[in-house]
């Protein structure tokens, strides 16, 4: 974390100024998304985590990696994400994984294509492996995705990405998909700063 973003943590105003000059675009966040298991936080696993911190419209920093989490994949998460047993088995610990994971997030908020799956799966297992918190701000990109371009007949990432002609390198994987999300975060807030949502308050009151 750089100067500046102490004193903006210290000073709030100078986040605001930065906000309004930059736009929601500018806005400094962390986009992120997970590959898991299954549906439910419990029993399932988070198997893959990537994120991407933003900085005035642009990628300042990554992270990715695969966890260890010492059982067989389900047959169907292999075939989904290509993601095996054997590549798992070269990843991660979990607690090693989310210590680098809160220390790469910090406050920021985090930007995720439907956060009400991510975000629980998250603090569920950051809690149960560590007793950590996760207390960042979320913002949703499907949500806002709905408000935004209504009538698409889906909000799926991947019909998105097609509907904005946001390239798909690798879908269901987190690196892929994060980069997604990134790219269709930048076309919303466009949107949303033409409709003189310039500020994260501003969002978070239109969302």
């Amino acid at each position: 974390m750089n100067e500046f973003r102490r004193l903006e943590e210290k000073f709030p105003f100078l986040r605001h100024a930065r906000e309004r000059f930059w736009g929601l675009r500018g806005l400094a966040c962390a986009v992120i998304d997970i590959e898991t298991t299954g549906l439910e936080p419990e029993p399932n696993e988070i198997i893959e985590i990537a994120a991407l911190k933003v900085e005035q419209g642009e990628i300042a920093d990554v992270f990715n990696s695969l966890i260890r989490i010492g059982k067989p994949l389900p047959a169907e998460i292999i075939r989904l994400t290509g993601i095996t047993d054997e590549m798992l088995a070269e990843g991660e610990g979990k607690t090693e994984v989310f210590s680098r994971l809160l220390a790469f997030v910090g406050q920021l908020p985090l930007v995720a294509h439907n956060a009400e799956f991510d975000i629980p799966f998250l603090k569920h297992h950051l809690n149960k492996t560590m007793g950590a918190a996760l207390p960042n701000q979320p913002i949703c990109t499907l949500k806002l995705s709905r408000r935004l371009v209504p009538g698409l007949p889906s909000y799926r990432l991947q019909k998105l990405a097609e509907y904005f002609a946001i390239p798909a390198p690798l879908l269901h994987r987190a690196p892929g998909d994060v980069e997604i999300t990134f790219k269709l975060w930048q076309e919303l807030a466009g949107r949303l700063e033409k409709r003189g949502v310039t500020t994260l308050e501003q969002l978070l009151s239109f969302a």
